[in-house]
């Protein structure tokens, strides 16, 4: 696939998210998957700022459309950068940085 470099595939492992034509193909080409537990948002930091975005918006219920698209903007806007940098924290405990 990539020349004669050895290949990992990095999924998830959410059986849900993996099709049978993935797992077919990935056997057919001696691919290897790397060990993951399923639904670990804490080894993928954008899982946790959507987390939080997500519940924001959710916090709020809006009465029409034009209220949640505002909600929307302003819940986005009130994720503060210190939020941001404290996720890339992550990085450090999986080898990045």
């Amino acid at each position: 696939m990539f020349g004669d470099d050895d290949n990992t595939y990095q999924d998830n492992n959410a059986s849900c998210h993996r099709a049978k034509t993935l797992k077919t193909f990935l056997e057919e080409r001696h691919i290897g998957s790397m060990s993951w537990p399923a639904n670990s948002p804490d080894l993928n930091p954008i899982e946790n700022m959507w987390r939080k975005w997500k519940k924001m918006v959710h916090d709020k219920v809006p009465s029409c459309k034009a209220d949640q698209a505002t909600s929307i903007r302003e819940s986005w806007s009130r994720i503060d950068e210190e939020y941001c940098h404290s996720l890339r924290g992550y990085e450090n405990g999986y080898g990045g940085g």
